[in-house]
């Protein structure tokens, strides 16, 4: 279910109700974070679509338009909501955490832009930088700033490659150069490629959160194709 939330609210409510939603709970909380139109969106898509069966994926969207994003989402996520705003900050999204309900959740996204000045404290678990090879090969120098937070970065819309102008190795490059422990995954969430590694590397992370989440043994089932 999508709900629509507009961050106006009394910064003394939030204050009052805020005593830390997560600790104790054993939710994995991502950012996703880049500039607009850097496939954020379709990789929760992917992402919820491939684990269905698998993990409770729920998601929070939040930009100044944000329900267009959430009601896509919403079609393989039953928990989203959507925070209309143009400065993403903890307070924005609070009112939106709490309409999540985190016992029936096993990995929350925060999707929002920017990320040009580093990434937004959310109250995320760990951050994943997401940026599209349509947006230029020098967007890993521009963003560096949210590199040097992220440990894991997605280039996305990898099935573009062949038709755009894109050096990969400068822009690998510059990845290592601003941030050698950065892991670099190529997605593609309209053919499907690359998905194992990022659900892998999901995988881990909710180990790490909760130790009495053991990954499968077994390798993801073959991505399914998407047609939108």
């Amino acid at each position: 279910m999508k709900n629509e939330l507009t961050a106006e609210f009394r910064t003394e409510d939030v204050d009052l109700t805020r005593g830390g939603a997560l600790p104790d709970q054993r939710v994995l909380v991502v950012a996703l974070v880049g500039p607009p139109g850097a496939g954020k969106t379709a990789i929760i898509e992917a992402t919820a679509r491939q684990l269905r069966n698998r993990a409770r994926v729920a998601a929070i969207v939040v930009n100044p338009a944000a329900e267009r994003d959430a009601d896509r989402i919403s079609r393989y996520c039953r928990q989203v909501e959507a925070v209309n705003t143009a400065t993403p900050n903890i307070d924005a999204i609070w009112p939106a955490l709490h309409e999540i309900d985190l016992t029936q959740t096993d990995i929350l996204f925060i999707e929002t832009m920017g990320g040009i000045g580093g990434a937004p404290d959310l109250g995320q678990d760990v951050t994943v930088a997401v940026l599209g090879v349509t947006d230029g090969d020098d967007k890993a120098a521009e963003y560096a700033r949210l590199l040097t937070e992220s440990p894991l970065l997605i280039l996305s819309k990898a099935e573009l490659q062949r038709h755009v102008i894109f050096d990969r190795g400068a822009f690998r490059a510059d990845v290592r150069r601003i941030n050698p422990l950065t892991e670099l995954i190529e997605v593609s969430a309209f053919e499907n490629t690359g998905l194992t590694g990022w659900l892998t590397w999901l995988d881990h992370r909710r180990n790490e959160k909760d130790p009495s989440y053991l990954p499968p043994t077994t390798p993801p089932p073959p991505a399914e194709w998407y047609f939108g």
